[in-house]
């Protein structure tokens, strides 16, 4: 059993929305440290985590470690509804077939309450991902949507690559060349390298999936290493956490 209670609508829409699209149903813990969210995409190209701990919510009260898989469809199109006014309720009864989420206007007091499908109880979340990647970017989250949104305009798959202190992201496709050269202060906020050259390449429309997310964060990390999946963070002002990875392109 949980019951859950999240102050600001709109700022869990940013966490929740754009990060679960990638998913086809929502993988959920909720135990007494966080609620957290880890699932594959359905071509297990990308792997997304969302990490809610238990101090940013109004109201956490729980029975115990509670495992449930909701319907990923029916919990978006409650959460897109939420806004700024709205306090977000979260409640489940042990063996229950429906979680049930609450929108309550602050200002108002009118509370709109949904079922969502439980798919499935008791499984265990996937096991994250733990890789030591080389080269660590730090970058404005609306900079890094505009780097993704320019190379959808060219092609589909985006060359990163470091060398020399900086940042070169490329796309290209007959006829058709994106190029941009970064680095600290240009657009960068940081910018680390473990070696001396690296180069990766990742699917444009996988980044594209996850650009919604970033609304979640001003500010993005981007870690890759060569032939190894991209690893992007985010942190919100309430210490929750959205990481995401995505497969390298060959």
């Amino acid at each position: 059993m949980f019951n859950l209670r999240y102050p600001d609508g709109a700022a869990l829409k940013k966490i929740f929305y754009g990060t679960l699209k990638p998913l086809s149903e929502v993988p959920m813990r909720v135990d007494s440290s966080s609620l957290t969210v880890r699932g594959l995409s359905p071509d297990k190209n990308i792997l997304v985590e969302i990490y809610v701990p238990s101090t940013a919510f109004e109201t956490y009260d729980i029975s115990a470690e509670n495992l449930i898989t909701g319907d990923r469809d029916e919990f978006l199109k409650v959460v897109r509804r939420a806004t700024r006014k709205d306090v977000i309720n979260l409640r489940w009864e042990d063996g229950a077939e429906s979680m049930f989420v609450s929108l309550i206007n602050t200002k108002t007091g009118t509370e709109r309450t949904y079922r969502v499908r439980v798919l499935e109880t008791g499984k265990e979340l996937i096991q994250s991902l733990e890789l030591d990647l080389p080269v660590k970017v730090q970058i404005a989250s609306e900079d890094l949507k505009k780097i993704i949104s320019d190379a959808k305009l060219v092609g589909e798959e985006l060359d990163i690559a470091y060398k020399d202190g900086s940042l070169e992201v490329s796309c290209r496709s007959e006829g058709k060349e994106f190029r941009e050269t970064l680095s600290v202060d240009k657009p960068l906020l940081g910018l680390e390298s473990k070696e001396s050259t690296v180069t990766s390449r990742y699917d444009v429309d996988l980044l594209r999936t996850l650009a919604p997310a970033l609304d979640a964060a001003d500010v993005a990390v981007v870690e890759f290493g060569a032939g190894l999946p991209l690893k992007l963070s985010l942190t919100t002002d309430d210490g929750s956490r959205i990481t995401a990875w995505v497969a390298p392109r060959a």
